[in-house]
């Protein structure tokens, strides 16, 4: 890896991190990312399964856009604007919503990039099932798991 007195350059950390060039035509410049099973998901593609995703889980815990909206300091129109993946969340906004609905960010976020928990789609799947499972472990069944560590 050649180096110069600021340290690796620009294209040993992308060999580094394993990334590989991304033409999105939301981006002027290239972007660089992490292959996922399959083809690259442009970053709107991936807002669009987040906003579905809040909207399935909204929906499930039958929650009108009317009330929910006001939870969250919003107008109706507003929050729609999300749902439909015209606004873009932010990470805030996005953790304030998974607070309200009772849900994990990774139940949100894993639809549009399973990549992140896994090199494959069963190594992916297989993470989040246990993730779910930690998460249905109540306070003491978490604290004797602690002590065996």
């Amino acid at each position: 890896m050649a180096r110069d007195m600021a340290g690796p350059s620009f294209n040993d950390w992308i060999d580094q991190f394993g990334l590989r060039e991304v033409r999105d035509p939301h981006f002027d410049k290239p972007v660089y990312r992490k292959a996922p099973f399959g083809k690259f998901t442009l970053r709107a593609d991936i807002e669009k399964e987040i906003s579905a995703r809040l909207r399935r889980v909204r929906d499930k815990r039958k929650i009108p856009r009317s009330k929910f909206a006001p939870m969250l300091g919003l107008s109706e129109p507003v929050y729609v604007r999300y749902e439909r993946a015209v606004s873009k969340l932010t990470v805030g906004r996005l953790l304030h919503i998974c607070e309200l609905l009772d849900v994990s960010p990774l139940e949100i976020l894993f639809p549009a990039a399973p990549h992140l928990w896994g090199d494959d789609q069963a190594e992916a799947e297989q993470r989040k099932a246990i993730i779910e499972r930690l998460e249905d472990f109540d306070e003491l069944t978490l604290r004797e798991a602690r002590c065996v560590s």
